[in-house]
């Protein structure tokens, strides 16, 4: 009689499977790219299960497979999680080759060799592999924790060597197998561009996977009489799976916001966000008696730039007038991109009107001593306006109408921008 036990599995991973593919098509992210290859493997795992459950005389080589991909899912995510912008194919493949030793110990164990020596030297073999390659690995996520890494892969070694030597293969197999998944753990927390929910669940999840190792070996060895159905011991899996779309999902939505509230081109803040900044702005100048300035910065002559240079011309200018007026303002301060070629800027806590005046020369004059752009040089000449808080207006509206009216006239020579 067939044991379909783990048909619901294989089903369920075979639908997760397809579910990070269409993530993978849609988002081209090298992360997912090995998070799919991790999945792939847990199918081919389950797979494996079905096959020894229910053919014996491939219940050894059935073992092997599905125990091996087990371990080789864990690199595949430790991969993942290692940077997740700068993976590369080969050097995957290579991490996959490193493993040979650890699943070399996984296939002869499964195959009822029984020499301890074997194990061992595999396990010394592993350790090696494993030492060089964080050793030659270049990515920041590796160099920045390069000697805890090293210690806890050592340990991790040390304590297998141990177990192989002073108690069975088996609990060095289970040992090795939670250290792997522990290390995922890692390197997924470590990898996260910030410490959302989803984060923090899908790494809670991954611990809870790596402890199924040793909590079930453990419950059958001294509570044998306690029967725990095999989809408990796979709700980590699925927890997994589920903080993994969830922070994708975390992710599209913040990317989403980000683009709603700045400007494609620049990358600057757009109008809207403008708004809510200088609102805040306001708030704890109103709190601390602080002076602020509002800049209103208009590119003059822009539209001839871009009838007869084109517009790929012009959105380059605009990208390079951009960042030469971020890197001369205070990490404090804010620029926007209004619309067009229009800029605003805002200045908390700013020491004086001739401060000011300074700083609006200094980016006059940096713009006006030439943009590279497309392998030339292009003067740009800029009209700027200020308004101050509060001499010129005690809200969003009126400063900006004021900064405004500023740049207009220095536009049209009507006074200076330092709104003297």
């Amino acid at each position: 009689m067939l044991n379909l036990s783990v048909l619901p599995d294989l089903l369920a991973i075979g639908g997760l499977v397809t579910v990070f593919a269409a993530l993978l098509r849609r988002t081209q992210q090298t992360r997912l790219r090995y998070w799919l290859v991790g999945w792939v493997m847990i199918l081919v795992h389950i797979i494996a299960q079905l096959v020894y459950l229910n053919v014996p005389m491939l219940a050894q080589p059935g073992e092997a497979v599905s125990l091996s991909m087990l371990l080789l899912t864990s690199v595949a995510f430790i991969w993942a999680g290692h940077d997740r912008h700068a993976g590369r194919s080969s050097s995957f493949v290579g991490t996959l080759l490193a493993s040979t030793p650890d699943v070399l110990f996984v296939v002869l164990l499964a195959g009822g060799v029984e020499d301890h020596r074997v194990f061992l030297g595999l396990t010394v073999l592993a350790a090696a592999a494993a030492l060089e390659l964080f050793r030659a690995d270049r990515r920041s996520s590796v160099r920045r924790d390069r000697w805890p890494l090293t210690a806890g892969i050592v340990l991790a070694y040390v304590v297998q060597a141990l177990l192989v030597q002073f108690a069975t293969i088996e609990w060095a197999l289970i040992w090795m197998l939670y250290w792997h998944y522990l290390l995922v753990a890692y390197f997924f927390w470590h990898g996260a561009t910030s410490r959302t929910r989803g984060v923090w669940f899908t790494t809670v999840s991954f611990v809870a996977w790596a402890l199924v190792f040793p909590v079930a070996a453990v419950l059958d060895r001294w509570a044998p009489g306690l029967q725990i159905q095999s989809g408990a011991w796979n709700l980590p899996k699925f927890l997994v799976a589920t903080g993994m779309i969830f922070t994708v999902l975390e992710e599209q939505l913040g990317e989403a916001k980000h683009d709603a509230m700045h400007d494609e081109l620049t990358g600057l803040p757009n109008r809207r966000l403008f708004a809510r900044r200088l609102d805040a702005a306001l708030s704890r100048a109103r709190q601390r008696s602080e002076r602020l300035v509002v800049l209103v910065i208009d590119m003059d002559d822009f539209k001839q730039i871009n009838d007869t240079r084109g517009h790929a011309t012009g959105d380059a200018l605009l990208a390079a007038a951009a960042e030469c007026l971020r890197a001369r303002l205070r990490g404090t301060d804010t620029l926007a991109r209004i619309g067009g070629d229009e800029f605003a800027a805002i200045l908390p806590d700013v020491d004086s009107r001739e401060a000011v005046a300074a700083l609006v020369r200094k980016l006059q004059a940096a713009l006006h001593h030439g943009l590279d752009v497309q392998g030339e040089r292009i003067a740009v000449h800029a009209s700027i306006g200020a308004a101050f808080y509060p001499d010129d207006g005690s809200d969003e509206a009126s400063l900006y109408v004021a900064a405004d009216r500023a740049m207009y006239a220095h536009k049209l020579g009507a006074r200076e921008p330092q709104a003297d």
